[in-house]
């Protein structure tokens, strides 16, 4: 298993702004976009931030590049209307939507002096300059906007940075945005054979009889101040964190699966079944979870949980489809009442059995528990003890952000909340993944030694 090179410790580097645009669609449509009961939960959360980071060429001259994002992103919000438009709540009804009548997006063009080979090398993370690349987005209040884009020009090339108000899309649609905006820059358009047009009617998502109302009532239950609202979740913490770049070849990863799959065989009866084999993602988060509880030194009467968010498109009667710009997942949750199981050579296999166990019981019943807060029950257990693996190997995170002057060099997560934090996206190259991490500084050095041992 390989990491990103090492460097000197981060630095604080300002940003120049050097001129704010606004990029609009160049058709419109829609406009307004009522949000589902799924969307409601994440109005108070912050905004989903990404940097994206490109080694050009003498060729490659900055204005020319950012007037090829400028009219491709144009292109493409034509077709996700809702990106482009205002979150706003309705006092009268109790209901949130986009107001997409005079959708646009904020574009920041700056300078910075980082220099991208560095930045996309380091092991640890830059996290301010990080921060610098990504644009602001006020979530807090409302109305709010729903994107922002930031490209800033650094030493050996440029940052596209975004940000996007997670009540409007989930990770999914984040990356197909991402797929559509490239394709749009590097091929013309935004919609391809590959690539269809999205749909973001939320009539598709199958409400429970009473769906507006809980929609409503979640809505009260995550902001009671609106319309103006303030979140109650403290992520200022975020900034104390540790994070780290991990990136996983296959032969490791087959590696990884291969041992919890022996374990699974050698711990059971002769003849009994034999064993479903693990996924990826599910051998990743028990690799994930055994060592952020070794590395906390987590031990015997620690209860500990493993949370994670399945995408509910393809499992849904009827399946909504791969192109729904929305929020269409739910919260699943691992749980493991001494840690003390989690330690020791088998660890591993107990923690992907607990793992499997929560992505059955989602396969069983999709939509259980999707109308009793999840989110205010995830922020009741012991965020200490709790691990959090976001994103997914699935998403191709450098193939989708190929603007037509090649692939990132790196890709990262900038919103990064939580202390036990992993992120998963594909790797830039075949059957790689790329896991970043987030964690108490003092624990750093130990969880290392457990991705790497």
């Amino acid at each position: 298993m390989g990491e990103a090179s090492s460097d000197a410790a981060t630095k604080a580097t300002a940003v120049r702004a050097v001129t704010v645009s606004r990029v609009a669609p160049s058709v419109h449509g829609v406009e307004r976009v009522k949000l589902s009961f799924f969307d409601s939960p994440w109005v108070v959360l912050p905004p989903i931030q990404r940097v994206f980071l490109y080694e050009l060429g003498d060729a490659d001259g900055f204005p020319a590049v950012v007037n090829r994002l400028k009219r491709a992103l144009s292109d493409t919000l034509a077709h996700y209307l809702p990106l482009a438009g205002m979150l706003e709540y309705a006092v009268d009804t109790g209901d949130a939507f986009v107001d997409c009548t005079n959708a646009g997006v904020a574009f920041l063009e700056a300078e910075g002096d980082m220099d991208v080979p560095r930045l996309a090398g380091d092991e640890a993370h830059d996290i301010l300059a990080f921060l610098n690349l990504v644009p602001e987005l006020d979530a807090r209040v409302l109305p709010a906007p729903v994107l922002s884009v930031q490209a800033t020009r650094l030493g050996g090339g440029l940052a596209v940075g975004l940000s996007v108000h997670h009540a409007v899309a989930d990770g999914r649609a984040v990356w197909r945005f991402m797929e559509a905006w490239s394709s749009a820059s590097r091929e013309g358009s935004p919609v391809t054979k590959v690539l269809g047009p999205p749909h973001y009617g939320r009539e598709v998502i199958p409400h429970p009889p009473n769906g507006d109302e809980l929609a409503r009532e979640m809505l009260k239950t995550v902001a009671p101040n609106l319309p103006v609202v303030r979140g109650q979740y403290d992520f200022s913490q975020r900034f104390l964190r540790a994070r780290r770049t991990f990136y996983l070849g296959i032969d490791d990863i087959r590696s990884l699966r291969r041992r919890i799959d022996d374990l699974a065989s050698a711990d059971s009866a002769a003849d009994a079944p034999k064993p479903k084999p693990v996924s990826t993602f599910v051998a990743l988060a028990a690799l994930s979870w055994t060592a952020f509880v070794r590395s906390k030194g987590l031990g015997t009467g620690d209860d500990t949980y493993l949370m994670f968010l399945a995408d509910l498109r393809s499992r849904l009667d009827p399946p909504v489809s791969e192109a729904y710009l929305g929020n269409c997942v739910r919260a699943c949750l691992a749980t493991c009442a001494d840690a003390a199981d989690l330690l020791g050579q088998s660890g591993i296999l107990r923690a992907a059995r607990a793992v499997q166990a929560a992505v059955a019981e989602m396969e069983a019943a999709p939509l259980s528990g999707t109308d009793k807060g999840w989110m205010q029950m995830l922020m009741r257990l012991p965020f200490q003890r709790m691990t959090n693996v976001a994103a997914s190997p699935r998403f191709r995170a450098y193939d989708a952000a190929d603007f037509g002057f090649g692939k990132p060099a790196r890709v990262e997560l900038v919103s990064m909340n939580h202390d036990g934090e992993m992120v998963l996206v594909g790797g830039r190259t075949h059957g790689e993944v790329q896991a970043s991490v987030s964690i108490d500084p003092a624990h750093m050095d130990a969880f290392k030694a457990c991705i790497l041992g």
